[in-house]
C-alpha cells in the first residue's frame, strides 16, 4: 500500500507542476519574506529533525540514522544561510549547497558502516561545523561564488547539484522503501516519503525560474517535508514526555515505597535496640542478682534453715518479676514508669537485690530532696543506670566497697555511683560490652551530663546530672 501511496503521490506532483508551467507560464510572484521564512523554517525543522535522531540512535542498532542524522544538521544550518540571503547568486547558491549536503546525508544510509565507530560518531559534529564555516566565508566573500542565475534563468552550474541531489534523495527513498518492506518500521515509511518529496522538489527546480510557479511549487514540497518531519518531531516529543511522567510516577512510587521500608526498618531496629537494652539493664541483671542470691543460700545451707528459706523466697519472687519484665519485652510493652512516690521504695528495693549476697558493702547516701526532683520519666532511666553501675561494680571491678549517692548539686540532681574496684581504661569504653553503652544512651535519653571517670588499679567513678527540665528522648 506504501508502493502505491508514494507512486501515486511522485506522479501528482509531476503532473501539478506541469500542469503550473503550462497554465501560467508567465506568471511571476516576487515575495522575499515568504520565502525567507519558508526556508527558515525548514532550516529548524532540519536542525530539530537531526538533534531527534541522534538522541533516538541509542534506540536503534542500526547506523543508518546517524549518516541521516549528519545530512539534516548540515542542510539546515546552510537552509539558514539561504535564508539570510539576498536574491542573486548567493542566494541560489546556498540552496545548492543545503540540497546536495542533504542528498548525501540519505545517500549514505546505503553505508550506514561509514558512519559507525569513533569516528564515524563525529560526523554530524564535521558537518556542522563545515556548513557553519562554508556558509560564513561565501557570505563574507560573495565574490567567490559562480554565477547561478543568468537571464532571469538558473545556469547548469545551478542545475548541477540539483540533479545530484535528486539522485540522492531518490537512492535514500529507495534504501527506507526497502527497510520498510523488510523491518515494517513506521520511520522508514516516514523517511522514504520525505526523502520523495525532496527529489520531487529539486527535480522542478531544475525546470523552473525564480519565482515562478514551479519555483513556489518545489518551495511547496519541500515543505510539505518538512512538516511531515515537524510532525515526527512532535510524536517523539509526547512520546518522551510520556515516558517521562511514567518514569517519574514510577520513581514516586518506589521513593514512597522506600520510605516506608526505612520506617519499618528503624522501627525494627529501635524495637532491637530496646529489647537488648531492656534485657541487659533489667533481666540480666536481676538473673545475675538471683544468681548471687543462690550462692548466698548455698553457704548458709549448713548455718541456718531459716535465713535460707527467706533467701529462697526472694529469689522466687525476683525470678517472677523476671519473667513479667521478659514477656513484657517480648511482646513489645513498656516497663511501667515509676510514680515519685514508688522511686524511693524501688531504689530501696533495688539496693537490697544487689547487697543481699553480701558480696559489695554498698553504701546508700539519697537525699529525700533529691529523690522528690527525679521526675517519672527520669527514674525509668535512672533505676537501669544505677543497677548497671552497682553491677559492674560486682561483676567486673571486683569491688568490695561502693558509694551510691543521690544529691542535689547546683540546682540539678547528681547521681554519683563510685566503687574500689580494678578500674579500666576509658579510652576502651566504646569496644566494650552492652553496659556502659547502654548507661551513655540512657544519659543521652534523659538529657543529662555523664562523666566516667576510671583508671587501672584506681577503681571508677560514675557521674550523672540530670537537666533540671528533662528531655522528651526515646530509646
Amino acid at each position: 500500500m506504501l508502493y502505491v501511496i508514494v507512486t501515486v503521490a511522485c506522479a501528482g506532483a509531476v503532473f501539478t507542476g506541469t500542469a503550473l508551467h503550462a497554465g501560467w507560464p508567465d506568471w511571476r510572484w516576487y515575495h522575499e519574506p515568504l520565502h525567507s521564512a519558508i526556508e527558515a523554517l525548514g532550516g529548524l525543522s532540519a536542525i530539530a529533525m537531526a538533534v531527534v535522531l541522534l538522541y533516538r540512535q541509542g534506540e536503534c542498532a542500526e547506523d543508518k540514522y546517524w549518516a541521516l542524522a549528519s545530512g539534516f544538521l548540515g542542510m539546515g544550518v546552510l537552509e539558514e544561510f539561504h535564508a539570510i540571503s539576498r536574491p542573486g547568486d548567493g542566494f541560489v547558491f546556498f540552496r545548492n549547497l543545503a540540497s546536495l549536503t542533504g542528498g548525501v546525508g540519505f545517500l549514505l544510509v546505503w553505508r550506514a558502516d561509514l558512519t559507525s565507530g569513533t569516528n564515524g560518531r563525529k560526523l554530524p559534529l564535521i558537518i556542522a561545523l563545515g556548513a557553519f564555516f562554508a556558509g560564513l566565508w561565501f557570505l563574507s566573500f560573495p565574490r567567490h561564488i559562480p554565477v547561478m542565475v543568468r537571464n532571469g534563468e538558473f545556469t547548469p552550474t545551478a542545475v548541477a547539484p540539483q540533479s545530484l541531489a535528486c539522485i540522492f534523495f531518490m537512492a535514500g527513498a529507495v534504501r527506507f522503501l526497502f527497510d520498510y518492506h523488510r523491518i515494517g518500521r513506521a520511520e522508514d515509511a516516514l523517511f522514504a516519503s520525505v526523502g520523495c518529496l525532496f527529489a520531487l522538489a529539486e527535480l522542478e527546480f531544475m525546470y523552473s525560474m525564480p519565482w515562478d510557479s514551479r519555483w513556489w511549487f518545489w518551495h511547496t514540497l519541500r515543505l510539505t517535508a518538512f512538516l511531515l518531519a515537524l510532525g515526527y518531531i512532535g510524536r517523539i516529543y509526547f512520546q518522551v514526555t510520556s515516558d517521562l511522567r511514567a518514569s517519574f510516577a514510577q520513581v514516586v512510587t518506589a521513593k514512597d515505597t522506600l520510605t516506608r521500608s526505612e520506617d519499618r526498618l528503624r522501627l525494627a531496629l529501635n524495637d532491637r535496640t530496646r529489647i537488648s537494652q531492656d534485657l541487659h539493664d533489667s533481666t540480666i541483671q536481676s538473673l545475675f542478682a538471683i544468681g548471687l542470691n543462690l550462692e548466698r543460700c548455698q553457704r548458709l545451707i549448713s548455718m541456718t534453715h531459716h535465713e535460707v528459706a527467706m533467701q529462697l523466697e526472694a529469689a522466687v519472687t525476683s525470678l517472677k518479676t523476671v519473667i513479667r519484665d521478659l514477656r513484657g519485652h517480648i511482646l513489645g510493652l513498656e516497663t511501667p514508669v515509676p510514680t515519685r512516690r514508688t522511686f524511693e521504695v524501688t531504689l530501696a528495693s533495688l539496693v537490697e537485690d544487689l547487697t543481699i549476697s553480701g558480696r559489695l558493702n554498698l553504701t546508700v547516701e539519697v537525699d529525700a530532696d533529691a529523690a522528690h526532683l527525679v521526675t517519672d520519666q527520669q527514674s525509668t532511666h535512672l533505676l537501669p543506670i544505677i543497677r548497671e553501675a552497682v553491677t559492674n561494680s560486682l561483676r567486673h571491678a571486683a569491688a568490695h566497697g561502693s558509694t551510691l549517692s543521690l544529691q542535689v548539686h547546683n540546682g540539678h540532681v547528681r547521681l554519683t555511683v563510685q566503687d574500689d574496684g580494678v578500674g579500666f581504661d576509658t579510652a576502651t569504653m566504646r569496644r566494650g560490652g552492652h553496659g556502659l553503652n547502654n548507661i551513655a544512651r540512657r544519659a543521652g535519653a534523659l538529657g543529662g551530663r555523664l562523666e566516667i571517670v576510671s583508671n587501672p588499679g584506681r577503681g571508677t567513678r560514675i557521674v550523672l546530672d540530670l537537666p533540671s527540665v528533662p528531655a522528651h528522648a526515646t530509646i
